[in-house]
């Protein structure tokens, strides 16, 4: 019996030193579900946003259009629903976003799984043109909806939050952890900007890997070269974070069978689901 307790705790103190330290960097209150999944999946994670999301004033509607569109999932958050739009053919670019536009009430909604050109996609085989679009996003949107989708759709822009880069003050503290932190969560262009450049002014030497959602997001770490920048398969968080999911996995398994304890048969599964970008 003490030969077991002895093993048993071993191994659980074995977990513990080999628990990785993850930094998200994810905007507010998502960031939470990405450190929850990061959890379930063995990691340490530490939030800090590089990013904050700030709400605009709201703006009365003064025509109803023939669809919404929503190029995030803090768009669908910060735009208050009203019942006279429930109907209404709702474009998504992600299945998150779509999922949070059906919880908020929206009975037609249709998601690109994707990014912004799956969503003209989405839009042209779902919408007959002529039609009116009304774009939900932020002040500044990562891309030109109107410009892609052409002269055959109408599309009026809606700010409904503005993004602001996170005082690097805030992240004093990360500063004094990060020789521990072996990976950088990154969910967007401007939020990878804003750690590229700190990283570059406060911690140069730092030598983990940064696990981009997009080519764009990884691109300012291309200045850093102890970094290793991976990019996601798909611009969605299922892909940003199934390399990291996985590796612990195995790297779990492999512990348990040195510890004498095969767990592999008994492991829960950590289902990954789709986020916006900001």
């Amino acid at each position: 019996m003490r030969r077991f307790l002895l093993a048993k705790r071993d191994a659980r103190d074995g977990s513990a030193m080999t628990k990785e330290l993850v930094w998200v960097t994810r905007t507010d209150p998502f960031n939470r579900l990405t450190a929850k999944r990061l959890a379930g999946a063995g990691y340490d994670p530490l939030s800090a946003p590089a990013l904050r999301v700030v709400a605009m004033p709201a703006r009365p509607l003064t025509a109803v259009p023939d669809a919404l569109v929503f190029t995030s999932l803090n768009g669908v958050r910060m735009h208050r629903f009203s019942p006279a739009l429930a109907n209404l053919p709702v474009f998504a670019v992600g299945d998150h976003s779509a999922r949070f536009a059906r919880g908020r009430g929206y009975s037609r909604v249709t998601s690109a799984a994707g990014n912004i050109a799956d969503l003209c996609g989405a839009i042209r085989l779902g919408l007959n043109a002529p039609a009116e679009i009304l774009h939900v996003g932020a002040v500044s949107p990562a891309g030109n909806l109107a410009a892609m989708l052409g002269s055959s759709y109408r599309v009026r822009r809606l700010p409904v939050y503005d993004i602001e880069e996170s005082d690097p003050r805030d992240l004093e503290w990360i500063a004094g952890r990060l020789e521990a932190i072996g990976h950088i969560i990154v969910h967007s262009p401007r939020a990878g900007r804003h750690v590229a450049r700190w990283l570059g002014a406060d911690m140069p030497d730092w030598t983990g890997v940064a696990h981009c959602i997009s080519p764009a997001a990884a691109e300012p770490f291309r200045a850093l070269p102890r970094i290793t920048a991976r990019i996601s398969h798909r611009p969605d968080e299922r892909s940003l974070l199934s390399a990291l999911v996985e590796n612990r996995r195995q790297g779990s398994s492999i512990a348990a069978a040195a510890h004498g304890f095969d767990r592999s048969g008994g492991c829960r599964q950590v289902r990954m689901v789709e986020s916006g970008h900001a």
